[in-house]
Parts: structure tokens; sequence; C-alpha cells
């Protein structure tokens, strides 16, 4: 089930990505508002944030010891 939910969080991250990459190449053409764009960004960011977070920490193991 998580590598399910990871998948799908990848996916919904490249969509925002691309829907952001569109948005800048169209510029003020573009019919994103920035109400969107920022949500898309946040979603963007906070999976890269939480990316950060889950790479295991080198005190884990000598925790358990």
């Amino acid at each position: 089930m998580k590598a399910n939910f990871q998948h799908l969080n990848r996916n919904t991250i490249g969509v925002a990505k691309e829907k952001l990459t569109q948005h800048r190449s169209m510029g003020t053409k573009s019919n994103l508002s920035i109400f969107q764009v920022a949500h898309l960004m946040d979603a963007v960011k906070s999976n890269s944030d939480s990316e950060k977070n889950q790479l295991p920490s080198l005190f884990f193991s000598v925790g358990l010891n």
C-alpha cells in the first residue's frame, strides 16, 4: 500500500511540475490563476522537503545498540 501511495504521489508531483513548466513558458497567456500556481508550487516544494526527511539517519542505528 505504501508503494502505491508513493507512486501516486510521484505522479501527482510530475503533473504539477509539468503544469508549472507550461505556465512558465506561456507567461501572461497562461490560464492558471496565481492561487493555482501557488498550490502547485506548494505541492512540489512539500514533496522535496518530505524526500529530504525520508533519508535514513546515521544515528538511528546507533540508538538501537
